[in-house]
C-alpha cells in the first residue's frame, strides 16, 4: 500500500525530471518577479508622495515629475509582468508535453487486455485532459503564487514602515486570511478527481457511439443512445456541480474578508491621520495597501483551485503510470532478417482463469504459410497474438527465427512482423500517409511500387492527386476491399518476416476477394504467413493447415496430405463447404 507522503514523493518524482530543463528560465523569470513586485509596490508610494505634494501646494513641475515617474514604474511592471507571465507558459506547456509523450507512450506499451477492457475517450482524457489541467496550473504557479507571496511580505514590510499599528492591522488581517486559506486548502480536491472521473467516461460514451453510428443507425436505436447519453450527462453535470461547489467555497470565504479589509483600512488610516500620526498620503497608501491585498488573496484562492485540479489530474496521471504490462519488454535479441521460423512448444495460455489454448506444438519453416481453421472462439486469434507478442504465454514458449520471445528486443519483433485484422483502421490524410504511417522519409517511388504490387496501382493513378490524396476520416469513401488492400501495401511496404493475417477476405464481394487473394500471395511469397480464414479461396495457396478447436490443435499438416486424406478434418470442412465459405461448426475427425 501507497502512503500519501510516498505518493506525494512519487508524484514529484515525476515531474522532477521534465521541470530540471527549464531552470534557467524559471530562475530568470523569478528575477523578473522580484522586479516586477518592487515596482508594484512602488506605485502605490509614488501616488502617496503625490497626494502629500498636493495637500502642500508644491508646484506644478513637481506634480508633473511625480506623475511622469508613476507612469514610468506601471509601465514596466506591466512589461515585466506580461514577460513572466510567458515565460511561466511556456515552462507550463513545456513540461505538459513531456508528461503526454511520457504518458502516451506508457499507454501503448501496455498489453492489448487493457486496450480493450479500456475505452478510447478514457485514454484521451487521461493523456490530455488530465496533463492540460497540470499544464495549466504549471503555466501560472510559480509566476503567481511566488509574486503573491513577495507582494504580501512587501505589503506588511511597508506598511510597518509606515506605522506599526497599520502594521500589525495588514499582518493580522494577512494570518487570519491566510489561515482560512490552509484550511479549505484540500476541500475539492476529491470532487475534482471525481468531475475528471466522470469526464472521462463522458468522453468514452461519445466516441464509442460515433464509432458505431451506422449500427446505431440501421438497428433505430438512436433514441435509446439518447437516453443513456441523457443519463451519463447528468451524471457529469451533478459531479461538476459538486465540484464547482466545493472550489467556490475558497472564493465565497475571501470576498467577505475583502469588505472587512477595506473597511478597516479606512478606520485606521482616519484614526492615524487625525491624531496627526501619518499624513493624508500616508493613509492612503495604507488603503492602497489593504486593497492590494484583495488580488494576492484573490490569487492564492484561484491558485489554490488550480491546485486542486492540477492534484487531482496528478493522481489519476500517477495511477496509469503505475500501471504495468504484464508482457516483459526487457529483451535485448534482435530477431533476424527474413522469413522466420515458428515454433509454439507446449504453449498454454488463459485469459484470467479461462483456458484459451491448451499445450499447443507447432513449427513452420521459414518461408511457410499456414492456414489457420476452426469454430469461432476456437483460440485462433489468440494464437496470431502470441505469435505476434501482444501476450506471453502462461507456459511453453514462442519462438521466432530461432528466439524465444521473451528474450527478443520489442522493436525488432515489432518490425519483423505485419499484423493485418479485418478491421482496417484508416487515417485522415494522404494516401501515401496512411501506408507509411506519416513516416516522410519513405520515398513516393516504394509507395507506388507497393500499391502497384497489390494490385491498387490502377485505383491510385485513378485519383486526382495520386498517392497525395487526401482521404476522409475513417478511410471515407473507401470500400472495405479496397482499405484492406491498403492495409496489405501497409505490409508489403515494410517487408516483415512475418505476415499474420486475420480473416482477411471476409468482408468483400467475390471479385474484391480474388484481388485481396492475389495480393496476399504476393506479400506473402517467400516470407513466413499465418492466415486465419474462413473462404476456401484464401487457404489454396498455403502450405500448411492447423485446425484449432476448443484451444487444441487437432489437426496439423501440409495442405495436399491433409485435403487428400478423407478422414482429416480439413477435409471435412472443405467437403462441408457451401460456395467456398468454410463452415463454423465443429467437424469431427
Amino acid at each position: 500500500m501507497t502512503l500519501p507522503g510516498e505518493r506525494s514523493r512519487l508524484r514529484l518524482g515525476l515531474l522532477a525530471p521534465h521541470l530540471r530543463p527549464h531552470l534557467g528560465i524559471a530562475v530568470a523569470s523569478m528575477v523578473m518577479i522580484v522586479v516586477t513586485v518592487g515596482l508594484d509596490l512602488a506605485g502605490p508610494i509614488v501616488l502617496a508622495r503625490a497626494i502629500d505634494a498636493a495637500v502642500e501646494r508644491r508646484s506644478g513641475s513637481d506634480l508633473i515629475g511625480i506623475a511622469g515617474l508613476f507612469i514610468a514604474v506601471s509601465v514596466a511592471a506591466q512589461v515585466l509582468s506580461a514577460a513572466t507571465t510567458y515565460l511561466g507558459t511556456r515552462i507550463g506547456w513545456s513540461v505538459a508535453n513531456d508528461l503526454r509523450l511520457v504518458a502516451a507512450r506508457h499507454v501503448t506499451a501496455l498489453d492489448l487486455d487493457y486496450h480493450t477492457t479500456t475505452n478510447p475517450g478514457t485514454l484521451i482524457e487521461r493523456v490530455d485532459g488530465d496533463i492540460t489541467s497540470i499544464a495549466q496550473f504549471f503555466s501560472n504557479f510559480a509566476v503567481r503564487v511566488v509574486s503573491t507571496v513577495l507582494l504580501l511580505v512587501g505589503i506588511v514590510t511597508l506598511t510597518f514602515r509606515e506605522h506599526p499599528t497599520a502594521g500589525f492591522t495588514t499582518l493580522g488581517f494577512t494570518v487570519v486570511v491566510g489561515a482560512v486559506l490552509l484550511s479549505t486548502r484540500s476541500v475539492a480536491i476529491a470532487a475534482s478527481a471525481e468531475q475528471r472521473g466522470v469526464a472521462a467516461r463522458l468522453y468514452g460514451f461519445i466516441e464509442e457511439r460515433l464509432s458505431a453510428i451506422d449500427d446505431i443507425r440501421a438497428n433505430g436505436a438512436g433514441h435509446l443512445v439518447m437516453a443513456r447519453f441523457k443519463a451519463v450527462m447528468h451524471d457529469y453535470f451533478s459531479k461538476s456541480r459538486r465540484a464547482d461547489m466545493r472550489r467556490s467555497v475558497i472564493w465565497v470565504t475571501t470576498i467577505g474578508f475583502f469588505s472587512a479589509g477595506s473597511l478597516l483600512a479606512l478606520v485606521v488610516g482616519t484614526a492615524l491621520v487625525r491624531s496627526g500620526a501619518i499624513t493624508v498620503g500616508t493613509a492612503y497608501l495604507i488603503f492602497q495597501y489593504m486593497t492590494k491585498l484583495e488580488a494576492p488573496i484573490e490569487e492564492i484562492t484561484n491558485q489554490m483551485q488550480e491546485l486542486q485540479k492540477a492534484a487531482a489530474g496528478l493522481g489519476r496521471l500517477t495511477e496509469i503510470l503505475d500501471i504495468t504490462p504484464t508482457v516483459d519488454r526487457s529483451g535485448i535479441v534482435p530477431l533476424p532478417d527474413g522469413g522466420l521460423t515458428v515454433d509454439f512448444d507446449t504453449v498454454t495460455f488463459a485469459y484470467d482463469d479461462t483456458i484459451a489454448l491448451h499445450g499447443i506444438d507447432l513449427h513452420l519453416a521459414a518461408g511457410e504459410r499456414l492456414g489457420l481453421l476452426g469454430r469461432t472462439g476456437g483460440g485462433k486469434s489468440t494464437l496470431t497474438k502470441l505469435a505476434a507478442r501482444f501476450y506471453d504465454p502462461g507456459a511453453g514458449s514462442v519462438r521466432l527465427g530461432g528466439i524465444d520471445l521473451r528474450r527478443a528486443e520489442p522493436s525488432s519483433v515489432r518490425a519483423a512482423i505485419s499484423f493485418i485484422t479485418q478491421d482496417v483502421q484508416l487515417f485522415e490524410g494522404t494516401v501515401k500517409e496512411n501506408i507509411t504511417f506519416f513516416d516522410d522519409q519513405i520515398a513516393d517511388e516504394r509507395v507506388e511500387h507497393a500499391l502497384a504490387e497489390i494490385g491498387l496501382g490502377e485505383w491510385a493513378g485513378s485519383l486526382e492527386q495520386g498517392i497525395h490524396t487526401i482521404l476522409g476520416s475513417a478511410g471515407a469513401g473507401m470500400s472495405s476491399g479496397e482499405a484492406q488492400l491498403v492495409a496489405l501495401a501497409r505490409a508489403y511496404l515494410r517487408q516483415p518476416g512475418l505476415v499474420i493475417l486475420d480473416e482477411p477476405s471476409s468482408r468483400v464481394d467475390p471479385a474484391t476477394e480474388a484481388l485481396i487473394t492475389g495480393a496476399i500471395d504476393r506479400l506473402t511469397a517467400g516470407r513466413t504467413a499465418i492466415i486465419i480464414a474462413h473462404r476456401l479461396d484464401t487457404v489454396r495457396s498455403v502450405d500448411k493447415i492447423a485446425v484449432i478447436s476448443e484451444g487444441r490443435l487437432v489437426e496439423f499438416g501440409r495442405r495436399h496430405d491433409l485435403a487428400a486424406d478423407p478422414s482429416s478434418r480439413f477435409a471435412a470442412l472443405l467437403a462441408a463447404s457451401a460456395d467456398g465459405l468454410l463452415p463454423d461448426v465443429e467437424v469431427p475427425a
